[in-house]
């Protein structure tokens, strides 16, 4: 039976990994199949609870998520007004909310439930994933001897609606076991595509699901998705995915969002970052369930901006904190 919780729920399903897998390497083709017919992926109902209606609302900290009111009039439409004034707006909301010493929005990506870009941009991600894993500190830096976390900033984009379909749910860090962790060879949809390596998640009754019905337009969800602080590979990223809420009306239209990557520096000081960064690399598998050796690497973000291939970045290449 799942924890109990003092919330009301629903009940839709998500796309995990068969627990055969735990301790393996999933390839491409194993990764991406979110109809779950293929032998490693499996379909699974679970409840998905109000956070709304929590006696305490999810924080940063410990759940790894926070609704916060975050109003802005702005024509998503434009590029330099996304790329400029709505991630600095993103990048405050996450100094705001996280207490770190700065922060710098480096990538978005539209969703609206069909195909709006290249190599298939727009779509929902279905799949209860994690987006990194120890392999994007070989691209995103901070200044030498800090910490660092990536944050994804998630919202609707249309001024005038609710989110009523495909909302997001969003697993509780404290709920995972790092051993349901599995991890994933795929390729970004980008254009070109990059190789990534990802978190896909084998279902746990104890695991906590909740997302935020009907969200406005005037809110945004930060959730944590890296975060080199923690030993615990289950502590670093938020599983998520997108899911058919039972409760929506039939008509209710597609959902149109947002979501933007937000490197933020921490106060914390890594002295021995080389080190740590090894030995969390060191704990991703990377021998396939048939006893093959993945030889997938990681490529730079070819769409982030102005972090990768480059030293270090100082403090000051970061907007001063406000």
């Amino acid at each position: 039976m799942p924890p109990l919780v003092d919330a009301p729920f629903v009940v839709s399903d998500s796309v995990f990994v068969n627990p055969k897998y735990r301790g393996t390497r999933l390839s491409g083709k194993e990764a991406f199949d979110p109809d779950g017919s293929r032998e490693a992926i499996r379909r699974m109902q679970i409840r998905i609870h109000d956070a709304r209606s929590l006696k305490q609302a999810p924080g940063i900290e410990p759940e790894g998520f926070q609704l916060v009111e975050a109003p802005i009039r702005l024509d998503f439409s434009s590029p330099s007004q996304v790329t400029s004034r709505y991630y600095e707006h993103c990048a405050n909301l996450v100094k705001a909310v996280t207490g770190c010493q700065a922060a710098k929005a480096v990538q978005h990506e539209f969703r609206a439930g069909r195909v709006i870009g290249p190599a298939g941009v727009g779509r929902y991600a279905v799949v209860a994933h994690s987006d990194f894993t120890p392999f994007i500190e070989d691209f995103a830096v901070a200044p030498d001897g800090q910490h660092f976390a990536l944050y994804n900033v998630w919202r609707g984009t249309n001024p005038d609606r609710e989110i009523e379909s495909m909302p997001l749910a969003l697993c509780d860090l404290t709920s995972v076991a790092a051993d349901d962790i599995v991890y994933a060879d795929c390729l970004r949809r980008t254009e070109p595509r990059t190789r990534l390596i990802d978190c896909r998640l084998i279902h746990n009754a104890s695991q906590r699901w909740h997302y935020f019905p009907r969200m406005k337009p005037c809110e945004a969800l930060i959730f944590k998705q890296y975060d080199s602080r923690q030993e615990n590979a289950a502590l670093r990223g938020v599983f998520h995915a997108a899911f058919r809420d039972p409760d929506a009306r039939q008509d209710a239209p597609l959902r149109e969002s947002v979501e933007v990557r937000v490197l933020a520096v921490l106060p914390e000081a890594d002295r021995e970052r080389e080190r740590r960064k090894t030995k969390f690399q060191a704990e991703i598998p990377n021998v396939r369930l048939d006893g093959t050796v993945s030889t997938w690497r990681q490529e730079p973000m070819v769409d982030w901006n102005d972090i990768q291939r480059r030293p270090p970045m100082a403090a000051a290449a970061y907007p001063a904190p406000s």
